[in-house]
């Protein structure tokens, strides 16, 4: 995988998954996601031998992080937001730390 840019648009109370990897360990990469709508976004990343994480993710903010193990990467906009949740999400491997099978 070279990168992965994704677009998102959701509805409030939505959940989406935008990315699996299945065989563990999963792998190393910067993931951005770039809010472009009015809804708080938020960013659930599920790792190998790891607590999930989630991180929100404001409207008209940027957001990165760049994490070990990442098996899924997904998204919710709350349901508590009266807007579509739009953005988009890029996932870059670290191409230095990849895990080899």
């Amino acid at each position: 995988m070279k990168h992965v840019e994704l677009r998102v648009e959701q509805d409030a109370g939505v959940g989406q998954g935008y990315f699996i990897e299945e065989i563990p360990p999963g792998i190393n990469a910067l993931v951005l996601l770039k809010n472009e709508g009015k809804a708080l976004l938020q960013l659930v990343i599920t790792r190998y031998n790891a607590p999930t994480l989630t991180f929100d993710v404001a409207p008209h903010t940027d957001f990165a992080v760049e994490l070990a193990n990442i098996q899924t990467v997904g998204i919710f906009v709350p349901v508590d937001d009266n807007h579509r949740g739009k953005g988009k999400l890029i996932i870059i491997p670290n191409f230095l730390n990849i895990n080899l099978v």
